[in-house]
């Protein structure tokens, strides 16, 4: 069932981020449709949303503001959304949020947000140094200075938090030292969007998944131990995810875990697409004929790759449902699995780092049990070492199904 609904108001940006999925990954798409999306298409949405949710018994829905940069839409566009919206589901429950670049984000955006009760999230990628790298303007400069002012503007109106795209060229404890000084209680952190045939910057293809190659779990256990070691800590959401996960507490999201992923986008042409992240894998992979002028919700769900989507964390490779963290990882997020010669019918690109993250976090935990609640319990530890000995050992007890490989492998372009 899909419960968050990514709205991409602007198909535009202020700022031209050399990692950004949706400019710089090589999916063009974006320029043969309209820059903003019409209230006229909120309506219509906000329609067939009171049908979806009367047909599937749904109070709560999550909304997301999105682009582009959702800022350059006029403060009327959010004033009229959120009226249609609660007045078109009465009786439902709404979590409103958005997600920009931070750029020109003043006094009176915060409070038209607060007003609204939208909550706001802000993306930023550490220190000046390397923020400025990554995140700059369409004229080559860094957006730094707009980002934190907006950062320490939003102090004072509840500020929901930063998500920064990792960055293992930053030293965890610079990254953790700005983020404690800018004051803020939350941090989501995400890995690179990429594949096996465009990876991120700096990975080495030929050693991807090799044993001796963890460049992202060596950088996390990294800020995983300082964050642990912090008693005034910030909430890291992906440290939390994975925590309760391991200790059964948790489902899991696009990344992690075997939830199910109930997140739609809707265009700002009304097309409703699978997950936009997708898009990094080649041009055009996302679109459909799926528009919601024309069509209901729940005819999203007769896309083929909407299906693998909503169903990645068990639609996995054969060397996934093999694997014994494979109920914390999940296969991991389905646009890092993708190759041009299988389509998403393997690991992901992060497959072993995933498992030296996890086996590391798994054993941390254990270790501060005691050790007669430890045989209590029967708990023991796992290391990476033997979790990758089993997976190069190939004894594959577990077949994966013919139809799911052909899903999976249905993307392929070679």
């Amino acid at each position: 069932m899909i419960t968050s609904f990514v709205l991409k108001v602007a198909s535009r940006c202020n700022l031209n981020c050399s990692y950004c999925y949706m400019y710089n990954l090589g999916d063009k798409t974006y320029l043969k449709q309209p820059k903003f999306m019409s209230i006229d298409t909120i309506k219509t949405f906000a329609t067939k949303l009171n049908e979806y949710c009367l047909e599937n018994n749904l109070n709560n829905i999550q909304i997301v503001f999105h682009g582009g940069e959702p800022l350059l839409i006029s403060k009327d566009f959010y004033r009229d959304s959120i009226k249609i919206f609660k007045e078109t589901l009465p009786n439902n429950y709404f979590d409103f949020v958005i997600q920009t670049n931070g750029v020109g984000l003043d006094d009176d955006w915060y409070q038209l947000f607060n007003e609204l009760n939208i909550r706001v999230g802000i993306s930023m990628d550490g220190p000046q140094e390397y923020h400025d790298k990554y995140r700059v303007f369409h004229n080559g400069k860094g957006s730094y200075e707009e980002v934190k002012k907006a950062i320490t503007l939003g102090l004072n109106y509840g500020l929901n938090g930063i998500l920064s795209v990792i960055n293992i060229k930053i030293p965890p404890q610079e990254l953790y030292d700005e983020v404690k000084s800018l004051k803020i209680n939350g941090l989501n952190i995400l890995l690179p969007d990429g594949h096996f045939d465009q990876l991120p910057d700096g990975m080495e293809k030929e050693l991807v998944n090799t044993r001796n190659y963890t460049p992202y779990a060596d950088w996390l256990i990294e800020l995983f131990k300082i964050w642990k070691n912090d008693k005034d800590r910030v909430s890291i959401r992906f440290f939390k995810t994975l925590i309760d996960l391991i200790v059964g507490e948790d489902e899991g999201d696009q990344i992690l875990g075997k939830n199910i992923n109930g997140v739609a986008v809707l265009e700002t042409n009304g097309n409703l697409e699978v997950a936009d992240f997708i898009r990094a894998c080649y041009e055009g992979i996302t679109r459909n004929d799926i528009n919601i002028h024309t069509h209901s919700i729940g005819d999203v769900f007769n896309d083929r790759l909407f299906n693998v989507y909503m169903n990645a964390h068990a639609m996995v490779s054969q060397k996934c449902l093999n694997c014994s963290i494979y109920d914390f990882c999940g296969g991991g997020f389905l646009g890092n699995r993708y190759s041009n010669d299988r389509g998403f019918d393997n690991p992901t690109i992060y497959c072993h780092d995933m498992i030296k993250l996890i086996t590391y976090i798994q054993n941390d935990i254990i270790d501060g049990i005691p050790e007669d609640t430890q045989k209590e319990m029967e708990l023991s530890k796992v290391s990476y070492e033997d979790i990758v000995n089993e997976l190069e050992d190939n004894n594959e007890d577990i077949m994966i199904d013919t139809e799911v490989k052909e899903k999976l492998m249905y993307y392929r372009l070679a």
